[in-house]
């Protein structure tokens, strides 16, 4: 995961990284992790991870089951 820092006063995207899709991520996270009610600081990586691939994959919900079967081969 690269993380690229924007300054919101003079623009919003640098062409690669744009803070609307990064703040969607974070909404899409917050909405998920809320359902959840408790998250221990132990696991939250492992739930942010996976929130992370869903949000990557929404546009291919079929394929996911795909990709995550060739990852693990």
């Amino acid at each position: 995961m690269i993380i690229a820092f924007l300054e919101r006063e003079n623009r919003f995207g640098n062409g690669r990284v744009y803070t609307n899709g990064i703040e969607g991520f974070w909404n899409y996270a917050k909405e998920r992790l809320m359902k959840f009610h408790r998250v221990s600081k132990e696991k939250f990586l492992y739930y942010l991870k996976e929130l992370e691939f869903r949000y990557n994959n929404r546009d291919n919900i079929e394929d996911m089951v795909y990709v995550t079967l060739d990852r693990i081969n």
